[in-house]
């Protein structure tokens, strides 16, 4: 009878190790560790960027008039909070602080770029699809709207229609991703409305105590430079456009009230202080990076970092040189990936297709954008601030001044230093998407737009 018993014992263990083998032949298989350089991925995107005749386009010499506008993005119905961190997918109660879209539009000519923040955790793809042609009439499209979002991770959510977007960003709703991009219209339009010939200028500001490497809180490289442009019409009124990299994480679970988080309190007192009519945020290379921490409390630290970023910037703005501008240009660049390699165990990571299912699928792209010799790009991720100094150098070299924003539209997770990849944690394993190499080829990629624009 025992024997009977152990004979069972072993069918059914082999039955099981026959189906987890067959299980995981089907949803996994081994990590992809080719160098992004021997991949026929890098050769066509950088065939693609050679080709690209919107690198060429000639300005007519004509001064760029610009304007600036916001618009409330609290909607008339409640939703969840992105992120939904230990929120369990429960509605916003009430609003800390009020959310906006702001943005500006330049125009040459007939030629015009509109560049959008909003105070969200990402700008959603669901939405990106919308404005790609809810704009049409107005000569707007994803190739002259630079998107960009203040990574606020208390804000509204709902906007992802895949199982790992409704993890982040709560249950979907339709009507949010539909009402974001009509706020993002109306500030554009609303912008369009006020144009003048704009002076810009630009400085970057050393901070110490602001920022801190979160993946390596000794020994990793920081960022800890806020990048201030000032803009300035004609007629007076004038604007700022700030990008930093720490993440807007103060007040990032548990919280049931809608908050822009720190940059809400930057760009709130920089809009009372009179020293500008409007302030815009972008969230940087906010990658790796987190706000240094001080208070234990949320709302203290909320407050420490809110309130010495701007000190920092009110001791800097009034003393930025100003030149009109007479060169104006956005590219929106479509870029191939290797496949997807999402980490599951070992060296294994789910395959393409299921990747697909669980997460959705979405074109990839970087956008840029030049005034001057003032250079934004856009990337599709959060990208790591420890790639900064090399970008820095790059554009020095080129005579011009970039600023790194994140959050363009469309998203691949996080954009780590390479070095950091085998790495457990959150960044470079749960968030890092599309395997190991992509720091290096982002960053080549991105120094080759730059040296086209």
């Amino acid at each position: 009878m025992k024997k009977n018993k152990f004979s069972v014992l072993r069918w059914i263990v082999l039955v099981l190790v026959v189906i987890i083998g067959i299980a995981g032949f089907v949803l996994l298989k081994p990590i992809d560790k080719s160098a992004y350089y021997e991949n026929k991925y890098f050769y066509k995107t950088t065939e693609s960027i050679n080709n690209n005749q919107a690198f060429a386009r000639e300005n007519n010499g004509d001064t760029v008039r610009g304007s600036w506008s916001k618009v409330s993005l609290i909607p008339p119905f409640a939703t969840p909070i992105a992120i939904n961190a230990n929120r369990n997918g429960k509605m916003f109660e009430g609003i800390h602080d009020s959310l906006f879209v702001r943005s500006f539009v330049f125009q040459q000519g007939k030629y015009k770029v509109a560049y959008v923040s909003a105070d969200l955790l990402i700008i959603p793809p669901i939405v990106t699809t919308i404005l790609d042609t809810l704009l049409i009439k107005e000569g707007y499209s994803l190739s002259n709207i630079y998107l960009s979002a203040t990574h606020t991770h208390t804000g509204i959510g709902a906007w992802h229609n895949s199982f790992v977007g409704e993890m982040f960003a709560g249950k979907y709703d339709p009507r949010v991703p539909l009402f974001i991009a009509q706020q993002i219209k109306k500030s554009i339009l609303a912008a369009q409305n006020n144009l003048e010939p704009i002076k810009v200028g630009c400085t970057t500001i050393d901070t110490r105590k602001l920022v801190y490497n979160r993946l390596l809180e000794n020994g990793g490289e920081v960022d800890s430079i806020i990048r201030l442009v000032k803009f300035e019409k004609k007629g007076g009124e004038t604007a700022a456009l700030i990008t930093f990299t720490a993440h807007a994480t103060c007040l990032h679970d548990r919280v049931m009230e809608l908050s822009n988080d720190w940059p809400g309190i930057l760009m709130s007192k920089m809009d009372s202080s009179k020293k500008v009519d409007l302030c815009v945020f972008s969230a940087g290379c906010v990658g790796s990076h987190g706000p240094y921490k001080c208070k234990k409390d949320k709302w203290d630290e909320l407050n420490y970092i809110g309130n010495l970023a701007t000190n920092y910037v009110y001791k800097h703005i009034d003393n930025i040189q100003m030149e009109y501008v007479y060169r104006l240009n956005m590219v929106h660049q479509p870029i191939l990936m290797r496949e997807p390699n999402y980490k599951i165990m070992f060296n294994l990571v789910l395959r393409q297709r299921w990747f697909y299912k669980f997460f959705g699928k979405e074109n990839i792209y970087i956008n840029m954008l030049s005034l001057n010799d003032l250079v934004f790009a856009g990337m599709p991720c959060d990208f790591s601030g420890e790639m900064s100094d090399e970008l820095d150098a790059a554009a020095e070299a080129q005579n011009k001044k970039l600023l790194v924003t994140s959050f363009n539209g469309c998203f691949i997770g996080y954009i780590t230093d390479d070095r950091r990849y085998d790495m457990n944690t959150y960044e470079t394993k749960t968030m890092n998407w599309y395997g190991p190499g992509n720091g290096s080829y982002l960053t080549e990629i991105l120094m080759r737009m730059m040296n086209k624009m």
